[in-house]
């Protein structure tokens, strides 16, 4: 594509977009900084988000913190990320109140960390 064909269509989009009519090197700054200042904007937005202030106490909005812990050390597991699942297996023996399916699960999860170790 020739150098001259593109900046037309860059001038014809711009002219479009904004229907303003600015033609040459003008036209093609002012779009450039209009454009970076969009990309600014963006930018600046997606950092005012990741302000999240992260609750433990918010973790039954998910459900049973014991549950969300287990799934999660299944799903270390299945990544082969053994030392993660075994930190937050061990996070979840020191409760005091496990039912017996959550202990039937510890179990179960330690089987399969044992077999990931042992190939």
């Amino acid at each position: 594509m020739n150098t001259d064909q593109l900046i037309k269509k860059i001038e014809m989009n711009f002219e479009s977009l904004t229907g303003l009519s600015i033609h040459g090197l003008l036209g093609i700054i002012i779009g450039l900084i209009i454009f970076y200042l969009f990309l600014f904007l963006i930018n600046y937005e997606r950092k005012k988000d990741r302000n999240f202030d992260f609750q433990t106490d918010s973790l039954s909005d998910v459900g049973d913190p014991i549950e969300v812990n287990l799934n999660l050390v299944r799903s270390f597991i299945e990544m082969k990320e053994i030392e993660k699942a075994e930190d937050h297996l061990s996070k979840v023996e020191l409760v005091n109140n496990l039912t017996e399916a959550q202990i039937e699960k510890i179990k179960f999860l330690k089987g399969k960390i044992k077999e990931h170790k042992d190939v």
